[in-house]
């Protein structure tokens, strides 16, 4: 024990030696400048942390238009997709309003109707968008709305023989009434 007591002494005087110059001693260090650290910048809100009635993209699209994934696809058919979830009417008017175009938006406090909207990247394509609020949340229905291209034809003649009639409006084969 006596041992360790004398040696301790020595050991705390060569420990000093082992470490690194103090800052500012070595010639590289006197020209480099002070730089501060800045502490780093916090904010209340987290960056992934969504606004009140913000809703995020999800994996199920109608017409080209990508559904929040607050609302389940209910049905798909050619010209119309239903879908409901449990998300307010005015979170779903600025979900879609984001996402769509042109045409009009009436919205009230019960459901929101855009007429003859377009989806941003898809010119060629007119939707009607109803939203009306259920009890479990709200009630999507998207349809295109997307008037048919009436095919190119020469003449009013042709135009009436293209339905089936004359230019009188009589039935051109009266043997086909179907």
């Amino acid at each position: 024990m006596r041992l360790l007591a004398a040696a301790l002494p020595a050991i705390l005087m060569l420990t000093p030696a082992c470490h690194r110059a103090p800052s500012g001693d070595t010639p590289e260090e006197q020209t480099r400048p002070a730089t501060a650290v800045a502490p780093a910048a916090t904010s209340a809100t987290p960056t992934d942390h969504l606004a009140p009635d913000e809703l995020v993209e999800g994996p199920d699209q109608a017409f080209g238009v990508a559904l929040p994934r607050a609302l389940e696809v209910k049905g798909t058919f050619v010209d119309v997709v239903y879908a409901a979830g449990h998300a307010s009417v005015h979170a779903l008017v600025q979900y879609f309003r984001d996402r769509l175009q042109d045409g009009s938006l009436r919205e009230g406090a019960d459901a929101a109707t855009f007429e003859h909207v377009k989806v941003r990247g898809k010119p060629g394509l007119e939707l009607l968008v109803h939203i009306n609020r259920v009890r479990e949340g709200s009630n999507v229905e998207i349809r295109n709305s997307t008037p048919p291209v009436a095919p190119p034809l020469p003449d009013e003649a042709a135009r009436w023989k293209q339905v089936g009639l004359t230019p009188h409006g009589h039935l051109a084969d009266p043997t086909h009434l179907d």
